[in-house]
């Protein structure tokens, strides 16, 4: 697999992180998709989700919820189904993801405000040719009520992160936002190893209910579209002249 394949494999960038030791708290347990690891994951996790290995804007995510014994409820940015029995769910899931190769993951019980599910871009970038990661830009997203997804491109709204975890009545505001600083800094460290030319990160990183902070993916050409939606667009202007810097260079 080429370079620019593995930098879009969440999967092999997942792996990446496990291997760092300070990373491992921040991952949620995560398996290749197989029907095996389905039951294994539900049979730990009353909620699971399912994404593309290659994939981007919540296209393709699949949210298993287990209603009772046998019975579980399918729902996507389209669909919204109960599947009665084992064989049905697989098939069901069959149909949904297509070709697609999928990570099954533990799905996190994000923060919410208001019932809308929250989320944070934070992106992370370096001159061309130095080893010092900044942190220039970090923004929440607020996701539609009852979506399973925060992406912009499906109707989430932005808000700065202090605002939204307040909104969240997360507690310890400080540590969150110091662990969700940490881990995009240290995951950009760890992936320099091996992506060595890659001078931008993005990252969507989540905050539970109970104020943890977990890596959701890490994307390697992220969009940075919303920061224009913040009032104070210093950090949009940041972005885009690294950006710019690194193109000339």
């Amino acid at each position: 697999m080429i370079a620019s394949e593995l930098r879009r494999n969440k999967w092999y960038k997942h792996q990446l992180l496990m291997n760092s030791p300070a990373l491992v708290r921040f991952l949620p347990k995560s398996y290749r998709y197989s029907s095996e690891n389905l039951w294994k994951l539900l049979n730990l996790y009353p909620d699971i989700i399912l994404k593309p290995v290659v994939g981007s804007g919540g296209v393709g995510i699949i949210k298993v919820s287990t209603v009772r014994d046998g019975v579980y409820h399918v729902q996507t940015s389209g669909v919204n189904e109960k599947a009665a029995g084992r064989d049905a769910l697989i098939a069901l899931i069959t149909r949904l993801k297509g070709k697609r190769t999928l990570i099954i993951q533990y799905c996190i019980q994000l923060a919410s405000v208001d019932g809308k599910l929250i989320d944070f871009r934070y992106i992370v970038q370096r001159e061309k040719g130095e080893s010092k990661w900044i942190i220039t830009g970090k923004h929440a997203k607020i996701g539609k009520k009852g979506s399973v997804v925060t992406n912009l491109q499906q109707g989430a709204n932005v808000e700065t992160v202090r605002r939204a975890l307040q909104q969240a009545h997360i507690k310890n505001i400080g540590k969150t936002m110091a662990d969700l600083d940490y881990l995009s800094l240290k995951a950009s460290k760890v992936f320099s190893r091996t992506f060595k030319a890659q001078t931008i990160w993005g990252y969507d990183l989540a905050v539970d209910v109970n104020g943890r902070v977990w890596m959701i993916e890490a994307n390697c050409t992220p969009m940075v579209g919303g920061f224009r939606y913040l009032k104070d667009r210093s950090m949009y202007r940041t972005i885009r002249r690294y950006q710019a810097m690194n193109r000339k260079q």
